[in-house]
């Protein structure tokens, strides 16, 4: 009589792929897929967010994903608002209303400039979520706070919000060039524009030497100001004193 030469094992049997599927599809939770789309937006861009490459990459059926999230633009809603909840949650306690809107502008930028692939959809979409919640709450009380009325405040908030994700989408996509790319633009404001004629362009003339000197981050300082300046012309002696 012969002996098999190891211990039978159930997993020898033709359902085992069937049954690992099943455990698999059974461990996977929301938290999990989000993980595993967010660290493929971060590799691979937000075009590889398919269902299919997110299964591959969290070894199950993709099909167990649509128990979890309706469709692939949920999930990269979801991923998109966790990069916005990141930036709120890190907001700094007991900044004045002015402080904490500079401190929020200038976050934003950093966080879509680290996230290139995701940063276009925060800036683009609505996420309808926890994340984006939160900020539109800290804006608004923060222009509350500076002495606007609930009117005003609506409407500073979108020009404030747009104006600062639009800012920082295009920071985001300029930081995603190739070196080469980025190099030849920064390099033209100290070559070919002061190379100009200044018969011809007398201004960019006059300006060119300045323009050179320029960064990001100065012109998100400028931005950042005439947006809170506007705020506190609007507010005007109803302002908090010290705000």
């Amino acid at each position: 009589m012969s002996f098999p030469t190891r211990p039978y094992d159930w997993r020898d049997d033709a359902d085992f792929g069937q049954e690992t599927r099943l455990r698999t599809r059974a461990a996977l939770t929301p938290e999990l897929i989000i993980d595993a789309a967010s660290r493929l937006a971060a590799t691979a861009g937000a075009d590889a967010l398919t269902v299919r490459r997110l299964g591959k990459e969290l070894g199950a059926d993709p099909t167990a994903i649509y128990r979890h999230f309706r469709d692939k633009d949920e999930i990269i809603l979801e991923v998109a608002d966790r990069l916005v909840a990141a930036t709120v949650e890190a907001l700094p306690a007991g900044l004045a209303w002015r402080p904490r809107l500079e401190w929020l502008a200038r976050q934003t930028v950093r966080t879509f400039v680290a996230h290139p692939a995701i940063a276009p959809i925060v800036a683009l979409r609505t996420t309808r979520r926890p994340g984006e919640f939160r900020t539109v709450e800290a804006v608004l009380g923060a222009l509350r706070e500076a002495g606007l009325t609930e009117e005003q405040a609506a409407f500073q908030h979108l020009v404030y919000s747009e104006t600062i994700f639009s800012y920082a989408a295009m920071c985001s996509a300029y930081a995603a060039l190739d070196e080469s790319s980025r190099q030849g633009d920064e390099a033209a404001w100290s070559h070919e524009y002061r190379s100009l004629p200044p018969q011809r362009y007398p201004h960019i003339a006059a300006a060119a030497p300045y323009l050179a000197e320029i960064d990001d981050d100065m012109v998100l300082e400028g931005i950042v100001q005439a947006l809170l300046d506007r705020v506190e012309s609007l507010a005007g002696p109803a302002r908090p004193t010290g705000a």
